[in-house]
């Protein structure tokens, strides 16, 4: 079998590096991961990625020359933005969209200039003043079209330096996704519901992605994660990292009561780590609870989903990310309850993310790059009318 008849799929999280070969039948050839040392979180771990794929090539006795990345990045960069547009003579939908999403593109590139767009998401738009959910499949010609745009982003300086790396060791990236918009991408599509939320708590930041109507209607991200609880842990109890983690997950399947409650009595955690460090497991507690509450306050409370008309009462929010791990078998009693219909843990497996961008890759396929010309200033100044 040809390196072209595989499908090579690197999730570059910040705790976990896991990386899947995939064959042309979609059957999954190679899978192993690395784990992060959280002892030394500037570490540079491309030897360790270069080293996964080595053994990968061996497995599938095949040289590996490209990569579909999904990466996890505190730096991400939500953008919404609408765009209209009426013309003189009408245009297929199709073609209509098209034009004004090189129009955005061109917006984008104007004045972000440091961003690069990685996902562009388009949902609520209206054509000749009728509302629609999604855009119409149809060659319907139009002579007006409205466009609600989300736009996920990350620095350029990050995004080539990580393109810059793999080209240093022959190796292409075809692809680079956002983790959070694929798995949830997926994970809505496996559930069925028509409205649906994720809630990812990462390494190093946390993302809520709101689902209605199979569209994405808001996305947050706040640069705080499950490192900032095990930071807490070490700091509190002068512990390492790596030791405070080791502690952290000892409560992920603990059945334990989180509440500001005195009164809750212990559970009986028997963790060495715990015991040897002489540590109280009522003030672990706490320091878990208080930034847990920190995490929900600034997703939650400081978000503007609620002047965009949406409604949380009938929507299911699902819990994803190894730091939500913490909320499976226990029970956090926050100081605010949220609207939500149900809250509920999803397992995910190494499997399941790898297979996740894989799909996505596959469902989206590239539409042909048309060249944006480059506008004159009295060009641009007209334009500002012609709207």
């Amino acid at each position: 079998m040809s390196n072209e008849d595989y499908f090579n799929i690197l999730d570059l999280g910040n705790s976990n590096i896991r990386f899947s070969v995939f064959d042309d039948k979609l059957n999954e050839c190679f899978s192993d991961k690395l784990i992060k040392n959280l002892d030394n979180l500037n570490l540079d771990n491309f030897d360790g990625i270069y080293s996964l794929i080595k053994r990968a090539e061996k497995k599938i006795s095949s040289h590996i020359n490209n990569i579909i990345l999904t990466i996890d990045s505190k730096e991400l960069f939500p953008i919404d933005i609408s765009i209209s547009k009426n013309l003189d003579k009408k245009l297929e939908i199709n073609s209509f969209y098209e034009n004004l999403t090189l129009e955005l593109i061109n917006i984008i590139n104007s004045n972000y200039s440091n961003l690069e767009i990685i996902h562009i998401i388009s949902n609520n738009c209206i054509i000749d003043n009728q509302f629609h959910h999604q855009l119409p499949n149809n060659k319907n010609k139009v002579g007006n079209l409205k466009v609600d745009y989300k736009l996920i982003c990350y620095p350029k300086i990050l995004v080539n330096n990580l393109k810059k790396d793999f080209i240093n060791k022959n190796l292409k990236v075809i692809k680079i996704y956002c983790n959070s918009l694929v798995k949830a991408i997926s994970y809505s599509k496996k559930l069925n519901r028509q409205k649906i939320s994720f809630l990812e708590i990462g390494t190093k930041r946390t993302t809520l992605i709101i689902y209605e109507n199979n569209n994405v209607v808001f996305i947050q991200t706040i640069p705080i994660g499950g490192e900032h609880i095990t930071s807490d842990i070490s700091k509190v109890f002068k512990i390492s990292m790596k030791e405070a983690e080791k502690i952290k997950r000892c409560f992920n399947e603990s059945q334990t009561e989180f509440s500001y409650n005195e009164d809750i009595s212990e559970n009986n955690i028997t963790a060495k780590e715990i015991i040897s460090k002489n540590i109280s497991i009522n003030l672990l507690k706490k320091v878990i609870l208080y930034r847990v509450q920190e995490i929900i306050d600034l997703t939650f409370k400081k978000s503007n989903f609620r002047s965009l008309n949406i409604n949380l009462n009938d929507n299911e929010l699902f819990l994803i990310g190894d730091g939500s791990k913490l909320f499976n078998n226990n029970s956090f009693y926050l100081e605010d309850k949220f609207d939500f219909k149900s809250i509920n843990f999803y397992e995910e497996t190494d499997f399941d993310i790898c297979n996740n961008a894989l799909n996505f890759y596959l469902n989206n396929t590239d539409k042909p790059k048309t060249r944006i010309r480059k506008q004159g200033i009295f060009e641009k100044f007209f334009n500002l009318f012609d709207k």
